[in-house]
């Protein structure tokens, strides 16, 4: 059997290898086998193929069901008589039994997991004859139903699913599923087990170009469909993205939560949704459970992962570094994503992911990795064995360059007048010769000086006044020297915020500013690079451009309140650029800021000790997918499917 499609980004819309291709056939055709071994009796369970074809209309979706007599056998308990043969009555009356079950058993589910209502509109019996089936010949005979379910407009999500196996069933029917979308010859194809949905994207404006269309053409349409879905493309896979930075490493996932549930079961009253209440009381399990599995090394040692976040979401959910939503989902369509951090001291010199999450359900991963500038594409595949990736640095290390600024600029000398002592001494000479003039004897004028003399050496260290001496000019910063400065410890305050810990910011911080400024620029510059489009997470910060940095003349109120006449002010004009990245895409933000800073001496070294900020505009917010070059390591490398070979292939 063919399995011919053109694959969109999982509205027919993911692009499988030739990998995934034979992992497909290979089950199919094992299912087939299985089938022809077991011998159709009545202890037996279903294991025959049925074909699905769905046409999806703006108004409605139809659905051509074509099954074998046998499946009447099976479900609706046909008993042939004497002679081995199942008579026509006996068939019609189990074909109207299987009108709801069919109704019961495939299942369509909108945007927000609820089943769609439909009804069986024709049955074609024309292959029974008036004499019957014999028993041997069950599976010689075809059935083909009609069912349509209507649509209120257009939908943008559909998702199908099929139960043809009773609870109990050693081995599961299988359902070829091939569906149309209005407007394109192009197919969507797959092997449908039970309890496994399919959840379908369709785009009504550009809908799957055909077949024959050229190249070029279903590259740029590919390109769009990824752009639109921020490069999460399947609806039914489970997706790893894993970031290497400097002093993290980042594993998130995105997995099905039909898939989830196949290695265990959430509790909930509604097996078809699960509500808030319960995703709460679900988060516990969900986080221990990721904390053991796909265990991560760095550095040779196993790092037990922080969950940073958790996150249930809905089809209608696109940009997965956004929070959720707090609402019900369907557990036939929603997806959980999970976040999960290890802390590193600096660049891991190794980083070995080893996926365990593999069942009957779960047979690859589609996984990429990010590891600063370089992307690769890990393999995880049960099938081909294949469970480990393994990252090794080039010989990068962290460096954020940090340092403080000497000051050169040299003081003028300084002069200092004990007040006190001064008079003392003043007044001890006016006595004497005071004491002189009036007569007064020499041992007394004496001992009245010795007395104003002693106080005045007490009193030296008291009320002293210091000031720079007139003698020399006032030392006056360049303008160009102003703006060296001011530059690297601006850069340097950006920069700060690189470090993971906040003990480390502050340390680093401390480098550039002085006192009680110091903790209000980290609050200022760390709500500055908050993202509030992406639930608040802190922007890297990749670009700091000054437009505009004038030295500011004279001495402003500000100014003269600071300790060193060396102090000085700036006012700039300055751009910042910062990302934030999850998910395989990259958020980017510009903003642009006017203020002034004021500059001082402390110890030694120019510090940052205060600012007035004058304006704050918002330039641009842009979103774009990381480019996976695929530099991956020999061992890990997976080939790029072309498009003759991989678009048009089932997914």
């Amino acid at each position: 059997m063919t399995m011919q499609v053109a694959n969109t980004v999982c509205e027919f819309e993911r692009l499988p290898g030739p990998k995934n291709r034979f992992q497909l056939l290979f089950l199919f055709c094992l299912s087939l086998l299985i089938g022809g071994l077991v011998p159709a009796t009545s202890e037996a369970h279903p294991i025959s193929v049925s074909q699905e074809n769905v046409y999806v209309k703006r108004d409605k979706v139809l659905i051509s069901m074509q099954i074998y007599v046998e499946d009447l056998y099976f479900f609706q308990k046909l008993e042939p008589d004497e002679e081995n043969i199942v008579s026509q009555a006996k068939i019609k009356k189990a074909i109207e039994q299987h009108k709801q079950f069919l109704l019961d058993r495939l299942l369509v589910r909108d945007i927000n997991g609820e089943k769609l209502q439909g009804k069986v509109v024709s049955v074609d019996d024309s292959s029974v004859k008036p004499e019957g089936v014999a028993m041997s010949d069950l599976m010689q005979f075809t059935l083909v139903f009609e069912l349509e379910y209507p649509l209120e407009k257009p939908p943008e999500f559909l998702t199908f699913s099929q139960q043809l196996v009773d609870s109990n069933a050693g081995f599961p029917a299988m359902v070829q599923f091939n569906l149309k979308q209005e407007g394109s010859e192009t197919p969507y194809a797959v092997a449908m087990k039970p309890r496994e949905p399919q959840t379908i994207r369709f785009n009504w404006e550009h809908p799957p170009l055909d077949p024959d269309a050229s190249e070029a053409d279903w590259q740029k349409w590919l390109k769009e469909r990824r752009e639109e879905t921020l490069g999460i493309t399947s609806y039914g896979t489970i997706y790893s993205f894993l970031y290497i930075e400097d002093f993290e490493v980042r594993h998130e996932i995105l997995i099905p939560l039909a898939t989830l549930e196949s290695f265990f079961t959430l509790e909930k009253k509604d097996p078809d949704f699960l509500s808030v209440a319960e995703q709460e009381a679900s988060r516990t399990r969900i986080e221990e459970y990721f904390a053991k599995a796909n265990p991560i090394e760095i550095d040779g040692i196993t790092v037990k992962p922080e969950v940073s976040r958790l996150d249930f979401y809905g089809l209608d959910f696109k940009d997965f570094a956004k929070p959720a939503e707090k609402k019900r989902v369907s557990v036939a369509n929603a997806r959980v994503g999970i976040i999960l951090t290890y802390s590193t001291k600096g660049t891991p010199d190794t980083v070995k992911v080893t996926w365990d999450m593999f069942n009957r359900s779960v047979w690859s991963v589609e996984a990429v990795c990010f590891a600063f500038d370089q992307s690769y594409k890990p393999v995880y595949s049960k099938l081909e064995r294949n469970s480990e990736f393994m990252w090794e640095n080039p010989g990068r290390k962290v460096s954020l360059d940090v340092n403080p600024v000497a000051v050169t600029l040299q003081p003028r000398s300084v002069w200092t007048i004990p007040i006190v002592s001064g008079f003392g001494f003043l007044l001890c000479v006016m006595m004497c010769l005071s004491l002189v003039r009036r007569g007064h004897s020499r041992k007394r004028t004496l001992t009245a000086a010795a007395i104003l003399f002693f106080v005045s050496l007490l009193c030296l260290p008291l009320a002293q006044v210091s000031f720079a001496s007139p003698l020399q000019p006032v030392p006056v910063i360049s303008p160009e020297k102003a703006e060296a400065v001011f530059k690297t410890l601006h850069k340097n305050i950006y920069r700060s915020f690189d470090y993971h810990s906040d003990s480390d910011v502050y340390d680093a911080l401390a480098k550039s500013a002085e006192g009680s400024f110091l903790e209000t620029l980290y609050r200022q510059i760390n709500q500055s690079l908050k993202m509030q489009e992406q639930g608040g997470a802190i922007a890297r910060v990749t670009d700091v451009d000054w437009e505009v940095i004038e030295l500011q003349s004279g001495r402003n109120q500000n100014t003269q309140a600071l300790k060193d006449e060396r102090s000085f002010a700036v006012k700039s004009t300055w751009i910042v650029a910062g990302t934030v990245e999850h998910w395989g895409h990259i958020h980017t933000r510009t903003n642009q800021y006017e203020g002034i800073f004021y500059l001082e001496p402390v110890e030694g070294a120019w510090k940052l000790t205060g600012m007035d900020l004058l304006d704050e505009q918002r330039l641009r917010f842009q979103t774009s997918l990381r480019e996976v070059k695929e530099e991956a390591p020999a061992n890990t490398e997976e080939p790029t499917p072309s498009k003759k070979t991989a678009d048009k292939s089932s997914p």
